[in-house]
């Protein structure tokens, strides 16, 4: 199924979705949820049309189903089925887009599984929360 239980690990929730996608590279959406820069929506419109374009099947892209940034892209990013949203038990992206998976029993446990599950993360924009997920991402050599 696309939920995992409220009482799985971290490392329970990654292996489950790493076997979900199997080898394919996972790109991970990081950002504001609103944007500041006038120039930062059309950025992540572009990077979400060439990451959805048809070039390789492997290639997975995960939201943490927030607005903003992470909307925009999923938004953006081909017909939608290259698209997961990661959201806390019990909640949804709210996203026309895209597929929803529910980890974490809430937004804290759900940013860590992010923070576990890419190979590569895109930030743009964000504050303190962003900076945090995007540092745990690099301390463990994403």
């Amino acid at each position: 199924g696309l939920a995992g239980s409220t009482e799985e690990t971290t490392a329970a929730a990654v292996g489950r979705l790493r076997r979900r996608w199997g080898d394919g590279c996972i790109v991970c959406v990081l950002g504001g949820v609103s944007f500041r820069n006038p120039d930062s929506e059309a950025l992540v419109e572009a990077i979400a049309g060439r990451l959805g374009a048809p070039t390789d099947p492997k290639l997975r892209c995960l939201t943490g189903g927030m607005a903003g940034v992470q909307e925009t892209f999923a938004r953006h990013c081909g017909d939608g089925t290259r698209v997961w949203n990661l959201v806390p038990h019990g909640q949804q992206s709210g996203y026309d887009t895209g597929t929803d998976i529910c980890v974490g029993a809430d937004l804290e446990e759900r940013k860590v599984i992010f923070g576990e599950v890419g190979d590569i993360y895109i930030t743009v924009e964000g504050g303190p929360s962003v900076s945090q997920e995007a540092r745990a991402a690099h301390a463990r050599g994403a």
